[in-house]
């Protein structure tokens, strides 16, 4: 049976012949943000050349003894050098994709005519994004003007995409990543493994056939080896929200036309 010792790390620069050894890693994700990947790393060399890795792409691999369970690939956008001992010395480095580098670059501009999913595919390709997929569900109508006003351009990206309901999280292969925008949350896919509460008598080892691939373990005694990822603490929580939303407008060409629009927001069983 697989257990947590059999798992392993590996850092792999896609350019240049550096070898790196894993002593930690700290990935965070969400929704419609760049990841992030902090690690710490170990070298025997203690010249190691930034160029061939700074702003270079980057594969991170965690395996269960020779099989791999997840990549990270991705664009070093900080790299450090530590102390050196006797025979190693230590580093840092920060992954991000390639997306996160639209936050170093602000400007001007004005799009007339277009809908936001035009928008933003102009605004990936001008960023050099080839590797995204963009699904359109719901129809999005032309924007007759619509002005990027000095944001960056991640922060332009993020407010239209939130404008109208877009979503996006990154899909890692070996090859590299892509971004994937959609106007519906389900089209993202689901997380496998999905919620169960483990049974104390078995002391938490499952067989792989014994859970459902849409459900996550969820295994509340620490301590011990899993046979799969789980979920180690979970946090149930409900805030009040805005409920309600009118948009009201005026245009002077049509000045009896009511410009209005209203959304009545759902689940709000526990809100008055």
């Amino acid at each position: 049976m697989p257990s947590q010792t059999d798992l392993h790390f590996t850092f792999q620069p896609l350019v240049g012949r550096s070898e790196f050894e894993v002593v930690s890693f700290e990935l965070d994700e969400a929704i419609s943000t760049p990841f992030q990947l902090h690690l710490e790393l170990i070298s025997f060399e203690d010249d190691v050349d930034f160029g061939q890795l700074l702003d270079k792409p980057v594969l991170f691999t965690i395996w269960r003894g020779e099989r791999p369970l997840r990549y990270v690939h991705g664009l070093v956008s900080t790299f450090s050098q530590g102390e050196t001992g006797f025979h190693r010395t230590r580093y840092r480095a920060l992954v991000e994709p390639v997306l996160a580098r639209a936050g170093l670059r602000s400007n001007w501009r004005i799009f007339q005519q277009k809908t936001v999913p035009q928008i933003l595919q102009i605004m990936l390709e001008r960023q050099g994004i080839t590797g995204y997929t963009l699904k359109s569900i719901d129809k999005h109508e032309v924007r007759e003007f619509c002005v990027q006003a000095g944001e960056t351009d991640l922060d332009f990206i993020a407010r239209l995409a939130a404008e109208e309901g877009f979503v996006y999280r990154f899909e890692h292969t070996v090859k590299g990543h892509t971004l994937i925008i959609t106007d519906r949350l389900l089209a993202l896919g689901q997380i496998s493994r999905g919620a169960i509460q483990a049974d104390d008598d078995d002391e938490g080892f499952f067989e792989p056939d014994d859970i459902d691939p849409n459900q996550v373990l969820y295994h509340a005694t620490s301590g011990g080896n899993q046979a799969g990822p789980c979920l180690r603490r979970l946090r149930y929580s409900e805030q009040v929200r805005t409920a309600r939303q009118v948009q009201r407008d005026y245009t002077f060409i049509h000045p009896a036309y009511r410009l209005e629009q209203r959304a009545q927001g759902n689940d709000l069983t526990h809100q008055s």
